[in-house]
């Protein structure tokens, strides 16, 4: 279904905005039902009031200055512009009309009570409906005061207009407003979906188009790209993993298999054995390149840290460069310790078999009579194990292909080793939330371990 298709199709949207519609609605119309109750009762009370005032001051003019007083006060009040429409009418004990401008209503008992009143008017002759009181005067006479409820009605008639004025209004605002979401919404959902289908296809580097950064989508479009950003990370370590594993597992398997071969061949025992042996040690070497890749991935992915205890890496760090001293001492080189009292939660075989290969690689690629520096040290809530040495250090530019699995220098490549020692110690500081830097000594190389104290 193309997109103008779904500009009125999509349900859930479509459910949401006609509930959030008949909602409003709804409120609406108990709005305008109490606020016409209170009208209603706020005039009603008014008119009421006007009347009691009125129909007093009739009586009083009737008492002290005479009915023919009372019969011009009616008829000057009668001849008077009425706004709020009153009503007036004086009738004698014999149910004689003597002034006013509606008929007596039939019926009508003079109690004083505030009620209903259905009349017609005098002159007009057309129907009058309102609301009054009626008194019986010292002689039985009648005198009703009222008000007609038109101007009421009037009022109640331009409430519901203006109420189905608003809804109408309303519910086109809420219409093209949905229309507009919708559409907003759909098309950042089709830029999603269009991006995750050329990944599917295999465009690994494209990416969900973020504007100014600012909206939902915007967060969310930057969160999934990172995560497309890790993905792809991942995925070409596994690709530049997986040929180095069989770039550098196809000789060793090949061997195994030609000693194999040479053993099953010869009657000899001693090259029989001596085959035997050969694939022996090429099958070690295997496995250990195995386990190394499975720590690296396990550490990768955050697997152990669960198994996390407090670890004293001061005492840590004196016991493996104590394991390291005579080696270093056979090359001609001088290993110290420089460690002041720190702790981490962590694994401990793990930060041990990290320093260890940092230590070995300082061995390994430092010249004799150079010197190497096991330091530990805090700082701003940080713990710092750092490995210097006096050698010939990494190139700038080649740091980051040491840190990776099987990233091995140019330099190296007649020297033994499988390019997994820095990639094993990044993971490691990774799974314990830290960072492995490799700096500048001038001259020689400084392997930093920055992790967060404890």
């Amino acid at each position: 279904m193309t997109r103008s298709g779904r500009l009125f199709l999509s349900g859930r949207a479509l459910l949401l905005a006609t509930f959030g519609l008949v909602f409003v609605a709804v409120i609406s119309i108990a709005a305008f039902l109490f606020v016409d109750a209170r009208v209603e009762t706020i005039l009603t009370a008014r008119r009421a009031a006007i009347v009691d005032s009125e129909i007093l001051w009739l009586k009083l003019i009737d008492r002290e200055e005479g009915r023919q007083a009372l019969i011009r006060a009616i008829e000057r009040r009668v001849a008077l512009p009425n706004d709020d429409l009153a009503i007036h009418a004086l009738i004698d004990a014999q149910g004689r009309y003597l002034a006013g401008d509606v008929d007596w209503p039939n019926g009508l008992v003079p109690d004083g009570a505030w009620r209903p009143i259905e009349t017609y008017a005098r002159k007009q002759g057309q129907k009058i409906e309102g609301f009054g009181r009626a008194l019986a005067l010292y002689d039985g006479a009648k005198v009703l005061v009222g008000r007609d409820s038109t101007a009421q009605r009037d009022v109640q008639s331009a409430l519901v207009e203006a109420l189905l004025i608003a809804l109408v209004v309303l519910f086109v605002v809420a219409l093209a407003l949905g229309v507009f979401l919708n559409q907003l919404v759909l098309t950042r959902i089709d830029a999603i979906a269009a991006t995750a289908r050329r990944i599917i296809a295999g465009n690994m580097h494209e990416r969900i188009p973020v504007r100014d950064g600012t909206s939902e989508f915007d967060r969310l479009s930057g969160v999934l790209n990172t995560m497309l950003d890790a993905n792809e990370t991942h995925i070409e370590q596994m690709r530049m993993v997986t040929d180095a594993i069989a770039h550098d597992l196809r000789l060793p398997l090949q061997r195994v298999k030609a000693d194999l071969d040479r053993a099953s061949q010869t009657q000899d025992d001693a090259v029989r054995q001596q085959a035997f042996a050969r694939a022996n040690g090429e099958m070690d070497d295997a496995l250990a390149t195995f386990n190394a890749l499975l720590d690296i991935t396990r550490a990768e992915v955050g697997i152990g840290r669960e198994d996390f205890e407090e670890v004293d890496l001061a005492a840590l760090a004196r016991d493996v460069v104590e394991l390291f001293e005579p080696v270093a001492e056979d090359k001609g080189q001088s290993l110290r310790a420089e460690v002041t009292p720190a702790s981490i939660r962590g694994q401990s075989t793990l930060l041990r078999q990290a320093l260890g290969n940092l230590i070995q690689n300082a061995i390994k690629y430092a010249p004799e009579g150079t010197s190497i520096c096991v330091r530990l040290e805090r700082a701003n809530n940080r713990t710092r194990l750092t490995v210097e040495d006096s050698g010939p250090g990494i190139p700038e530019g080649e740091r980051e292909t040491a840190l990776r699995p099987f990233g091995r220098l140019a330099r190296d490549s007649a020297t033994d080793g499988k390019g997994l020692g820095l990639a094993l110690v990044a993971a490691c500081a990774k799974l314990h939330k830290g960072k492995l830097t490799l700096e500048t000594a001038a001259p020689g190389l400084r392997a930093v371990i920055d992790l967060p104290a404890s």
